[in-house]
């Protein structure tokens, strides 16, 4: 029997956890055997009737042809370029669905959050994935609304890329209006899953999603998320895992962050800049300063009320103490100079 074939049996066999099956590849060389009821003598007449009883492979041969017509490829645990981080983690999946061409090496950092998530937040989490990404460091993430969607987007726009890892089968979009980001991920980054062609996103399936996150990655940075967020899971099994957990302080008010908040007062790293994320999971790695904007004595002034989150433009008036024309001027000059981006009801925010 085709080792592939009998590995993709074994990640769809019902009735044996992740760890088993993992246990399984390590154990015995080549697994056609197993389906021969070879399995016996380690494993028990239990997993070996299993075993036997698999009858999917008409499904397997079916989903293969439409696989390679979609230009998916098939990697197995056994394969060289399966993420070597992954492979640790007792639960890896045996077999993931690719799409892209990006290869997932060892300078990987998860960036994860609330689905619904204010505006100040995704734009932190655009903004240190694509700083991260300019330093050759991969973005892993969920695919998902919210803070994921701006980890990929940022991370794009960079030399380190991004890795999306799906809740459902690779041929399906979830949600429907990331297309245009799932069109880009399989373009200049990938897309992985455990899940075969055609499984739907069931619930119970993203917190399984959440450690292949946390798997292939070195740290996981949480940057907004509720006492019941996903990404609380995704955190907890990065610290089974020996991975790095971290995470941006939000409002003490806001319900959005107290999941966050929360897992820095159980020790989790507080990160207040992209150097945190550096020494925390990549030493090695020197930041190089990008050129500042040459600005003026007044533009530095205002650039220094205006924070990553967005104020309004009467609070810069007021705690400038300047003419309102004048500090209106300044806030154009620094629109144009890219140091900060307006926000529609007269907000302003850095860049």
């Amino acid at each position: 029997m085709d080792e592939k074939l009998a590995l993709i049996a074994l990640q769809r066999l019902n009735g044996l956890g992740r760890a088993t099956k993992k246990q399984l590849v390590e154990e015995f060389d080549t697994l056609g055997p197993l389906f021969a009821g070879k399995a016996r003598a380690l494993f028990g007449k239990d997993i070996t009737g299993k075993l036997r009883a698999f009858n999917g492979w008409e499904d397997i041969d079916r989903d293969l042809m439409r696989l390679e017509r979609m230009g998916v490829h098939v990697l197995t645990i056994k394969d060289e370029d399966y993420p070597l981080q992954l492979r640790t983690i007792p639960d890896a999946p045996v077999v993931l669905y690719k799409k892209g061409m990006l290869r997932c090496g060892p300078d990987t950092i998860a960036v994860v959050g609330s689905r619904r998530a204010s505006f100040e937040s995704r734009n932190i989490a655009e903004k240190i994935a694509q700083t991260l990404s300019s330093l050759g460091i991969t973005v892993i993430s969920g695919l998902a609304r919210g803070i994921d969607t701006a980890a990929h987007k940022g991370a794009l726009k960079e030399k380190g890329k991004s890795v999306g890892v799906l809740g459902c089968g690779i041929d399906i979009t979830y949600p429907a209006e990331n297309r245009w980001l799932f069109d880009k991920m399989a373009e200049e980054g990938t897309i992985l899953t455990e899940y075969s062609p055609g499984e739907r996103p069931l619930r119970h399936h993203f917190p399984e999603r959440n450690r292949i996150i946390a798997g292939l990655s070195r740290g996981v940075l949480v940057v907004e998320a509720s006492q019941r967020s996903g990404s609380l899971i995704t955190a907890r099994l990065a610290l089974e895992y020996g991975r790095e957990v971290m995470a941006i302080p939000g409002s003490i008010f806001d319900k959005g962050y107290k999941g966050a908040n929360s897992l820095i007062k159980q020790g989790a790293r507080l990160i207040d800049g992209i150097e945190d994320i550096i020494a925390a999971c990549f030493p090695k790695i020197e930041i190089k300063r990008n050129k500042q904007v040459d600005l003026n004595d007044d533009e530095s002034y205002i650039y220094s009320i205006i924070g990553f989150e967005k104020v309004h433009v009467d609070e810069v008036i007021d705690k400038s103490r300047m003419d309102t024309r004048r500090v209106m001027a300044i806030l154009t000059s620094l629109e144009i100079k890219e140091a900060i981006r307006a926000i529609p009801g007269g907000f302003f925010l850095r860049k």
